[in-house]
């Protein structure tokens, strides 16, 4: 791979004014594009990213343990939305539900692994080995659960204007100052809206190479009804805002060619493996946008991969599934793209993996869900041989069990079926994590046949 010297600014600027609007989704390219045109400092940051992967690349760094990445989530809500579960005030259900879904495509232990949809690309799925856990302390050093809450008049939020895209950022603009980039990944859940029409913004974040004097922009947006999958998100959302966006921050670009000919038609490019990206040859060359579903019937093939420079040696079919892509369902990353997400934490974000903040991994926001012995809950024969029942005059808004080392073996979203059959499992003792409205119940379970 050949290195990207200063002189490529004409070509990396030349790359994203010809490329097209992306259809709202994510704007991380218009965004990435303005900045490269405002300040040419992010010009030479992205350049030194990109080379600075190739070099750990290069070096053969197959053994890789797992990166726990200290995670801060601002939630910014409309000063009307005081209590939390209310509007874009988010409960803290969704919040692990958001951090549950991340953390399963980020190890390659998401629902679809090892038998999804479709196995195109069986052989090309990498595992990133990384864990996004809430911080447990703050910037002074003071206990956190990992979470702010921000009260603002502010009733949403323009991912259409360059300003108003950021300002959520910034406490002086109704929002929150973001946590020390360079020892936090700083996720702000706020409300967008569009100005312009054409789709709606579900998030976006920077490809890594922000200075430090403009490092305040630097982390993830997200729409509060896209981070997670219960209570306040969209029936729409899958959850995996979050996991597209950081793919961003870690530095991989869309799966499908943004590019466009004099006409403003799309065209094929390998967008992934050019002078802006880099470094990612697995993924096939892909012209536009798909956003429909992948099932074992998908054969979009919009681009001749033998005209590209790539691993293939036959023209094979888009990779749709790619969590890079807009596809309405995704669930995995290729080898390539893992190796450029390992390379940017062991350079650009290095501080991220070598910090010393104390951390939370197990899953839980903890601080503000107690273990309430909810009213009208009754959960019987305990112990069971097998069948269980749950009673509970409360709506269950997720209901799962896990083994007594804390793997979870059943997972109920919305659950109203009243019985549980765990007379599969092996004897033993289970753990029963039961979330309402009104907080969260955890009891044991004895499994005697």
């Amino acid at each position: 791979m050949k290195k990207i010297a200063i002189l490529s600014l004409l070509v990396l600027t030349s790359i994203v004014t010809n490329g097209q609007e992306n259809v709202k989704k994510c704007i991380t390219t218009r965004l990435v594009e303005q900045e490269l045109i405002s300040n040419p400092d992010y010009t030479k940051g992205r350049i030194s990213s990109i080379n600075e992967n190739i070099d750990w690349i290069k070096a053969n760094h197959s053994k890789k343990i797992t990166i726990n990445i200290p995670v801060v989530i601002h939630i910014i809500h409309k000063n009307t939305h005081s209590n939390i579960g209310v509007g874009t005030n988010i409960s803290n259900a969704q919040i692990e539900d958001a951090l549950k879904i991340l953390n399963e495509d980020y190890s390659k232990t998401n629902p679809e692994y090892p038998n999804p949809p479709r196995n195109t690309f069986l052989n090309y799925w990498g595992n990133p080995n990384m864990n996004f856990c809430l911080a447990s302390t703050d910037p002074s050093g003071n206990p956190t659960n990992g979470i702010t809450r921000t009260s603002t008049t502010v009733g949403s939020w323009d991912a259409d204007d360059n300003f108003e895209s950021n300002a959520m950022k910034k406490t002086v603009n109704g929002g929150m100052n973001g946590w020390d980039p360079a020892n936090y990944l700083n996720i702000w859940v706020c409300n967008l809206s569009n100005s312009n029409g054409g789709g709606m913004t579900l998030g976006y974040a920077y490809l890594p190479g922000l200075q430090s004097w403009n490092a305040w922009k630097d982390g993830l947006v997200i729409d509060f009804q896209y981070f997670g999958t219960i209570d306040g998100a969209s029936t729409s959302s899958d959850g995996r805002t979050a996991t597209h966006e950081i793919g961003h921050y870690l530095g991989l670009m869309h799966t499908f060619c943004e590019d466009t000919d004099n006409q403003g038609n799309p065209i094929c490019c390998d967008n992934d493996n050019n002078n802006w990206g880099g470094n990612v040859d697995d993924t096939p060359a892909t012209k536009d946008i798909y956003f429909g579903s992948v099932t074992s019937s998908t054969n979009n093939n919009t681009c001749n991969d033998l005209s590209y420079s790539n691993l293939f040696t036959t023209n094979v079919k888009d990779m749709d599934e790619n969590y890079m892509s807009y596809a309405s369902n995704t669930w995995m990353f290729s080898i390539d793209q893992v190796n450029v997400m390992n390379a940017t934490l062991n350079g650009y974000r290095s501080s991220l993996k070598n910090t010393d903040v104390s951390m939370n991994c197990n899953g839980s926001v903890g601080t503000e869900l107690n273990n309430y012995q909810l009213e009208n809950l009754n959960i019987y024969p305990n112990p069971t041989i097998g069948k269980l029942n749950i009673i509970s005059a409360d709506k269950i808004n997720t209901l799962s069990i896990t083994n007594i080392i804390g793997k979870e073996i059943l997972f109920y979203k919305d659950f109203s079926a009243n019985i549980i059959d765990l007379s599969s499992h092996e004897n033993g003792v289970y753990f029963i994590n039961i979330r309402t409205d009104k907080g969260k119940h955890i009891e044991k379970i004895i499994l005697n046949k």
